[in-house]
């Protein structure tokens, strides 16, 4: 949930009015009135309750399965889903997790979820109107819920459906061992016991706020205090940068989540930043020794951002996609619940385990296939060569299919430049490295390459690997990448984007300096998977820089605590990329197969609405 998905909900976030009864019709749709229960209180093992609000059928002739909603937001923005369930059949619950809205105990991000969780779905299966099951649903922080609660095997838990879901450690509150101004942004949402959205969602205070901090050389562990939140849980936070005893219970082990015992419904997205957490859920439950379990986990992967994972919308990122994007999200979710709970008809879009939408002239339309890995049907590695320094598009280097013969090309990583603060202050969204028309002007942080142009059109199915042999005279640095699809037309289009942060460069469980001048391969970590349309005649612009951004927490460059490094820490770093026979700096690639059947099945116009 990093620092554009905060955005992104923050510039959509509308409170709704809850309202009761009431009849909405849906084409196809069996709809009838619905009750609300206000202050409902479940007494958790250690005598804390939990509030909650529920939506119950007016006229149910028998018991129901609960559907779930364990959040830590006690709004009603959800009040469209509870309703829409609830009119079908369902019992939508919405419960405040523990220390927020009327729930008793103390709010401890994540740390609380899964036992809570476990003890509030067998709460439910025991209740009088209940037919004891009990199904989850939720995204962002309540997709953690699910895995968590999950990752405990209630007895009566059917089902769950993580939405863009978190998961510590990987993607927030820190990403590769980065964390983001946006970490502070949700603790201040989240500060009380009712939410801050007014503040939440003031998009210029953050902005400025965050830029005056980064102009002035402040250490990252006083952000609260320029905010005027001190924060105990961001000071934790950044106490453990480290992937440590800390982080370990919360991440969830990976043998947990191979071990559920469930059927799943996982949904992300290719511009949701919490991706990677949904990715990695999914790699870890494929480790699950029960085949049967595994022919139960379907994955659908569109061109959404963090809340369009939820209501897809056609334009992201100022890109516009087909209207197959265009999925009815309340009414697939409604068919995996009724095939699972209720012995329905399996959802008709779920027609192999891992459903992605292919983005692009000539595409946009969904593909599917038995794994996520089988989507690439070959991979392609191209060598970093250049005899020009690579110093901008119009210098740039090359992405070739051998090793080059020698050559070494520089850029520099200098804390001091300030000059991103005016640029993070005046755009709108997340600024990912090279600001503006992507790699014309680096101003001596960063290099780029291209490759040569596709002679006939292509497609890439899957996320990208990217290793280089460096050299860097400074213990540490942030090191970033942005890959760029440019079309015939001459426009830039986003792919994908990771960070390093070289002290993590052999794992996040333990810092280590750079060996000063020391020729070394850093493998980034996989960034986002995506699959897009390659028409002939475009060509990939790869660039690579220094992360130096307001957004981002600021690396000095030395080996103390990031968190407490400031600008009289501050240490310019050159930066070498080596390509020659001994040190070879490849992109691999994964393409698919651009022949295979591409569906336009979706879209809001062939589907029942949700209201």
């Amino acid at each position: 949930m990093t620092l554009s998905s905060i955005r992104t909900i923050a510039a959509a976030l509308v409170l709704l009015l809850i309202g009761c009864g009431g009849r909405v019709a849906a084409a196809g749709d069996e709809v009838g009135q619905y009750q609300l229960q206000f202050g409902v209180k479940i007494p958790l093992r250690d005598g804390v309750q939990l509030n909650a609000t529920l939506y119950r059928p007016l006229h149910a002739a028998e018991r129901v399965p609960v559907i779930l909603l364990l959040t830590p937001y006690p709004d009603n923005t959800e009040h469209p889903s509870g309703s829409y369930f609830a009119r079908r059949g369902y019992i939508f619950a919405y419960v405040d997790v523990r220390g927020r809205g009327d729930s008793e105990g103390k709010f401890n991000p994540m740390a609380q979820e899964a036992q809570d969780g476990f003890d509030v779905v067998e709460w439910f299966a025991r209740q009088p109107w209940s037919n004891g099951q009990v199904a989850m649903w939720g995204g962002s922080y309540p997709g953690y819920d699910q895995w968590a609660t999950a990752s405990q095997r209630p007895p009566h838990l059917r089902t769950i459906v993580p939405v863009a879901s978190i998961r510590p450690a990987v993607d927030f509150p820190t990403s590769n061992g980065i964390m983001e101004t946006d970490a502070l942004q949700w603790l201040t949402w989240v500060s009380g016991r009712s939410l801050y959205s007014g503040l939440f969602s003031d998009d210029k205070f953050w902005r400025e706020t965050t830029a005056r901090s980064f102009e002035e050389k402040a250490p990252f562990d006083k952000l609260d205090e320029y905010v005027g939140n001190t924060s105990t849980v961001f000071q934790t936070w950044l106490a453990h940068p480290d992937f440590d005893a800390f982080w370990r219970p919360i991440y969830l082990a990976p043998e947990r989540i191979a071990g559920i015992d469930l059927p799943v419904l996982e949904i992300s997205g290719y511009r949701d930043d919490d991706e990677a957490a949904s990715i990695s859920f999914y790699r870890d439950h494929l480790q699950s020794k029960d085949r049967s379990a595994l022919e139960r986990f379907y994955l659908i992967l569109g061109p959404w951002d963090h809340p369009g994972t939820r209501e897809p919308k056609a334009r992201v990122w100022n890109e516009e996609f087909g209207t197959a994007s265009l999925l009815d999200m309340r009414k697939l979710q409604l068919e995996w619940y009724d095939w699972i709970l209720r012995s329905g008809a399996k959802p008709a879009f779920l027609t192999q385990h891992v459903a992605y939408y292919v983005q692009g002239p000539g595409a946009e339309c969904w593909k599917y296939a038995d794994s996520l890995d089988a989507a690439a049907v070959r991979s392609q590695v191209l060598y970093l060569n250049s005899s020009g320094g690579a110093k901008s598009v119009f210098e740039s280097g090359r992405l070739v299919s051998r090793p080059a013969d020698a050559g070494a090309d520089s850029f520099v990583s200098d804390p001091n430049d300030l000059t991103a603060a005016q640029s993070f202050r005046e755009s709108e969204g997340k600024i990912i490295l090279a600001a503006g028309d992507p790699g014309l002007d680096l101003h001596g942080n960063g290099v780029v390459y291209h490759t040569a142009q596709f002679q006939e059109d292509a497609e890439l199915d899957g996320s990208i690997a990217l290793r280089l042999w460096l050299q860097v005279d400074a213990p540490d640095s942030d090191l970033g990448y942005a890959l760029y699809l440019i079309t015939p037309d001459g426009k830039a289009h986003w792919l994908s984007s990771a960070q390093l942060r070289a002290r993590y460069r052999h794992g996040l469980e333990r810092a280590e300096a750079i060996t000063r001048g020391k020729p070394e391969e850093y493998v980034f970590p996989a960034a986002q998977w995506f699959a897009q349309r390659i028409p002939k005649g475009s060509y990939l612009r790869l660039i690579l820089q220094a992360v130096n951004l307001p957004e981002m927490q600021k690396n000095w460059n030395s080996m103390k605590p990031v968190s407490e490094q400031s600008g009289v820490d501050a240490q310019v770093a050159t930066i070498r990329v080596l390509h020659d026979p001994k040190h070879p700096s490849r992109l691999v690639l994964p393409f698919g197969n651009p022949e295979a059947v591409c569906a336009r099945l979706g879209g809001r116009s062939s589907v029942a609405s949700s209201l």
